[in-house]
């Protein structure tokens, strides 16, 4: 059973709002790059994307703010698949403040394959689609495990 995929983010001064918060738009800049990163551990990076022409790109986003980062927090961005299908997959990004676990804000991100020059949807490349599978099975018996203990 692997660990879940984490992919680590320091909060930038240019990042924050007036408010002093992170402002919302870099939450989903920040899930994107996650994204990348996690593809790229899986063996899907951009030049395989490229290579099979089937980009992820994103279809729709769903945000839950929970609590707030500052500049110069970091966070820990925890990434599982939540559903794989055939021309799209689902991820929650899960960010918690590395300082304390807090977490900070859930983000279930939608991804469709296009292809680059027409940008019509496509069938997700085997090699994705059983990553992301086995990760998904993996989670929910990880979940499992935890709800039971």
């Amino acid at each position: 059973m692997t660990s879940p995929f984490v992919h680590r983010v320091e909060v930038h001064f240019y990042e924050v709002d007036q408010v002093g918060v992170v402002f919302n738009a870099w939450y989903l800049a920040w899930c994107d790059d996650a994204r990348l990163a996690y593809c790229e551990s899986r063996g899907y990076g951009i030049e395989q994307a490229r290579k099979a022409d089937a980009m992820p790109l994103v279809r729709h986003a769903d945000i839950e703010w929970l609590a707030s980062l500052s500049a110069g927090d970091h966070a820990q961005i925890v990434v599982r698949p939540v559903r794989v299908g055939t021309t799209s997959f689902s991820l929650r990004h899960e960010i918690h403040r590395a300082q304390d676990g807090e977490l900070c804000a859930v983000l279930t991100i939608t991804y469709v394959a296009a292809g680059l020059a027409e940008r019509t949807k496509r069938e997700l490349p085997l090699s994705l689609r059983t990553a992301l599978e086995q990760d998904r099975a993996e989670g929910h018996s990880r979940r499992d495990i935890l709800i039971s203990r």
